[in-house]
């Protein structure tokens, strides 16, 4: 797992504890998009979820409750290790 994912989903996880709000991810995570081609596959996946979810969300074709519904199971996934095992850190 990249560096960048692993910020990726500290900023997600921050969003779904209610601890920032989506402005403030959407604020640090639009800049992220600007370099993703130079990511790995695994990060450039999470990546396009979120910026999907997101853009889904703010077109109101998701609601509030959709929203984090699908960045919680974006997070869960990733958290998923190459064996198919979940990892014990997993909050959501």
């Amino acid at each position: 797992m990249s560096e960048l994912e692993l910020k990726i989903q500290q900023h997600v996880m921050q969003y779904l504890s209610n601890a920032a709000s989506l402005a403030d991810l959407e604020n640090w995570f639009a800049p992220v998009l600007w370099d993703i081609d130079e990511e790995d596959p695994s990060t450039r996946e999470m990546a396009g979820s979120v910026h999907i979810l997101i853009s889904e969300f703010s077109r109101g074709d998701r609601t509030v409750e959709s929203l984090r519904e699908g960045l919680a199971k974006t997070i869960r996934a990733s958290r998923v290790n190459r064996s198919g095992t979940a990892l014990s850190s997993s909050r959501f």
